[in-house]
């Protein structure tokens, strides 16, 4: 690890940085290694090694930033990041001030049963080219299965100039498995995507992983070619763990980024009531086996749980330094960085609906008709929280009970008017691991929550025929 360290606090403590207001070294060592299958046959195989660090510097209310590859003349990072800052003065609002944090020392070790970078590759080949050939085994009408794999082991190192030093040892991996087929002329698919940045190669491994996910692959699948079509319109609906999920992090989720805050639907609603006083919503920086969990933010900040909707009213913003002074507030650990290349932004970590005290039954009971959404094949939203997610698991509700499967399923609405619509908040907990792409930044994030009921009008179904 001192290839990294010992550079870096040479150069924090050097004279170049004197003068500056703050001073914030970042730098990687890291082996990045993708695996991409289709069907049994190998696309492709890479492996890249990465060292480097940057330099992000405050001067006079100004921020500069610069990269260079290597861990030689650190100093000279810091001073072309000195001249970045300059060149801004001319356009750039000269009023940035950070808000003040204890300074931190952190050895983060990996806590892998099984180093990743132990693994050969001809055995991740071998574990990927199974699921394939499994899912297409497990029903005649599927045609093609896709796998895409990928790791990063290695250090990572922070040191500023207020003296925190943050040191970890990477364990980051993600799989997104694929599969498709057609039926009566309807092309079908469905998805899957699990990931770790604690654990190592036992995460896919254990337990039968490898099973499961061709076990949820092909369930999914034959959903999608045996199922009716939806009644177009809007039902009373109970969603799952996973969509309430894509709810919170794409609808509500980054409405509460202090950065996109004031532009966003939430703008003018803080302390409002949003909600029945069931729902509360949070961005937290650890959960158990989190694709989002942090110990130390990019900033050396350490990490606080967030409420962002708090019994039904707005809350809390996330924050960095920067945001924090602005707001009046203290900073919540959510500065996060793809890697050393490109500077902090504020980002979610694992973002959920916490638990409530109403159980699945009870949620279905009531319902003369509707729709049960348990799966997501993907969505976006907008910053007025207008909200459409594709659905690739969904049941229709008769009578209380679960009935038959449903096809080629879209979901919408406006998310701050839905809210007002839950009328349930299940006691159960469930999330999915994904990456969130922010300014061309891709992070590591997990979403969630228990099962949620809304009423008629807080969700509208559509859907091909």
């Amino acid at each position: 690890m001192s290839v990294l360290l010992d550079p870096l606090v040479k150069a924090v403590r050097s004279r170049v940085v004197s003068g500056l207001d703050y001073v914030e070294l970042r730098a990687d060592d890291v082996v990045e290694t993708s695996i991409e299958l289709r069907e049994s046959s190998i696309e492709s195989v890479t492996r890249r090694f990465e060292c480097g660090h940057s330099a992000r510097i405050l001067k006079s209310g100004r921020w500069g930033f610069a990269v260079s590859d290597g861990m030689r003349d650190v100093s000279e990072t810091i001073t072309e990041a000195v001249k970045a800052a300059r060149a801004l003065s001319r356009t750039a609002v000269s009023d940035t001030s950070l808000h003040g944090v204890k300074p931190v020392k952190m050895d983060v070790p990996s806590k892998a049963r099984i180093p990743l970078n132990e693994v050969d590759l001809a055995e991740k080949v071998s574990y990927l080219t199974s699921i394939c050939r499994n899912a297409t085994k497990a029903d005649r009408r599927m045609t093609t299965t896709k796998a895409s794999y990928s790791d990063i082991t290695g250090d990572r190192v922070l040191v500023t100039s207020e003296g925190t030093e943050v040191r970890q040892s990477l364990s980051h991996a993600y799989l997104k498995t694929s599969a498709s087929g057609n039926t009566s002329g309807r092309l079908v698919s469905a998805r899957d995507e699990i990931g770790t940045v604690t654990r190592g190669w036992e995460r896919f491994t254990e337990d039968g992983s490898g099973d499961k996910i061709v076990e949820r692959l092909a369930r999914k699948a034959r959903l999608q070619m045996d199922g009716v079509s939806c009644k177009r319109g809007t039902h009373p609906c109970v969603i799952s763990p996973k969509v309430s999920g894509m709810l919170a992090h794409e609808a509500l989720g980054h409405l509460s980024e202090a950065d996109l805050f004031a532009a966003g639907a939430f703008n003018g609603l803080e302390g409002a009531r949003v909600a029945s006083e069931v729902v509360t919503m949070v961005d937290s920086p650890w959960i158990e086996d989190g694709f989002g969990n942090i110990t130390a933010d990019d900033e050396g900040v350490l990490p606080k749980t967030v409420i962002l909707i708090d019994k039904g009213l707005i809350g809390a913003q996330m924050t960095n330094r920067e945001w924090a002074t602005r707001l009046g507030i203290e900073p919540t650990g959510n500065a996060r960085a793809q890697s050393y290349r490109v500077p902090p932004l504020i980002r979610m970590r694992n973002t959920y609906f916490e638990r409530g005290d109403v159980s699945l039954d009870e949620m279905l009971e009531d319902k003369k008709f509707g729709y049960y959404c348990v799966d997501v094949s993907g969505g976006q939203a907008e910053s007025n929280s207008s909200f459409q997610v594709s659905i690739q698991e969904c049941y229709e509700i008769v009578k209380g009970e679960l009935g038959r499967p449903v096809r080629s399923l879209a979901i919408s609405g406006v998310a701050t008017k839905s809210l007002a619509l839950i009328d349930g908040v299940g006691k159960d907990f469930d999330f999915e691991s994904s990456y969130c792409g922010k300014l061309l930044q891709a992070m590591p994030t997990s979403d969630g929550g228990p099962h949620l009921s809304f009423k008629k009008g807080g969700v509208v179904f559509g859907g091909s025929a």
